[in-house]
């Protein structure tokens, strides 16, 4: 049951379960397409932490399953009608994300086997119209880490925390995490490796970031890679060619790369009201890792790879998780059978970009 750095998973997120009860259920469900004991990142919102979890532990062992970390944000209803922010609430200056962080932290203690090590993946401070208090947030970021390395000495299982960059976000981007744990003297937590960075790709996309660079800015900062997240966006010549993608549920930030300049917009809607603006346009979508389009869009599938060249030689290569949450709002034509096909044919693609890229 051990997770291992080296190993390839999915993340739970994708599932809209409630309970402990509805989550295995589904996993039952999938257990029967995908390959045995393929491991998972897990999400347990903030009514699940409060549920008794010896059932997961029993299923992790019976199926021989790694946890690969937790994505430890307390949203119960991820797959309401309208989430837009309120994935990124609470905010870390809040003593509420505090303390949901450190029962994530336990919960992971107790679903990983003796020596086991894995990450919990957090909001990148929160959004910034919240008006957040970021010195009081990286305070909470401090007791979090110090907490969760002292949970660590006493279980003999060693556990991280994992900030990841998202755009929009008060840290949207590996330079703007570097330049907080700067500015806020954190320094000591990320070389102790208490403190670390989840980089998904989609979200590089998004903000036009080099992973390369992304990874060289963290590391001259002393900050490890802790996961990366396999994840693709999709990508236009103009915004109008997005319509069909604008729904209600997910925030969609959007941007554009036009004569060597970069714009944003915080929502789909917006960018939408520059329809015939012709350039590198990319939004906050998670389209199907495996597949180069969606529709008559382009995806940003070549960043995955770009990322796994760039975290190969690393000394430490973090996890990886396949983070395709969005299924339930993309065109029906990009989707198999099953939800367990879907996630199969990804794990598929990726295992082969592992072998190009030498993993």
């Amino acid at each position: 049951m051990q997770a291992s750095g080296d190993r390839l998973g999915w993340c739970t997120n994708v599932l809209s379960a409630g309970t402990i009860a509805s989550l295995l259920k589904q996993l039952r469900i999938l257990q029967q397409v995908l390959q045995p004991g393929t491991p998972i990142g897990l999400w347990l919102p903030q009514s699940m932490l409060c549920e008794d979890l010896d059932p997961v532990r029993a299923w992790l062992d019976q199926t021989g399953t790694a946890v690969l970390g937790l994505n430890a944000f307390p949203l119960d209803a991820f797959h309401a009608e309208v989430v837009k922010h309120d994935v990124y609430r609470p905010h870390w200056a809040d003593p509420a994300r505090l303390n949901y962080t450190l029962a994530a932290a336990e919960a992971l203690a107790s679903l990983l086997p003796s020596g086991g090590e894995a990450g919990l993946t957090t909001v990148p401070i929160g959004w910034p119209d919240d008006h957040i208090d970021q010195a009081q947030a990286a305070a909470h970021l401090r007791d979090a880490c110090l907490q969760i390395d002292a949970l660590s000495a006493s279980t003999g299982k060693t556990i991280h925390l994992a900030i990841e960059p998202e755009p929009g976000c008060v840290i949207g981007t590996a330079e703007d995490l570097a330049r907080f744990v700067s500015t806020h003297q954190l320094h000591d937590l990320a070389r102790n490796g208490l403190l670390r960075a989840c980089l998904d790709a989609c979200h590089l996309a998004v903000m036009h970031e080099s992973p390369r660079e992304a990874v060289s800015t963290l590391a001259a900062m002393d900050i490890s890679v802790g996961r990366l997240q396999l994840s693709s966006a999709p990508q236009a010549e103009t915004a109008a060619d997005f319509a069909e993608l604008d729904e209600p549920r997910w925030l969609h930030q959007t941007s554009l790369v036009a004569g060597g300049n970069f714009e944003f917009w915080t929502d789909l809607p917006e960018a939408l009201a520059q329809p015939h603006r012709p350039g590198v346009w990319r939004t906050h979508l998670h389209v199907p890792i495996h597949l180069q389009h969606v529709g008559p869009l382009r995806t940003t599938q070549s960043m995955i790879t770009d990322l796994l060249r760039a975290c190969v030689d690393l000394s430490s290569r973090p996890a990886l998780e396949v983070e395709t949450y969005a299924w339930s709002v993309l065109p029906a034509d990009t989707r198999a059978d099953t939800l367990g096909d879907d996630i199969a044919a990804e794990l598929r693609w990726a295992e082969g970009q592992l072998k190009e890229v030498g993993w």
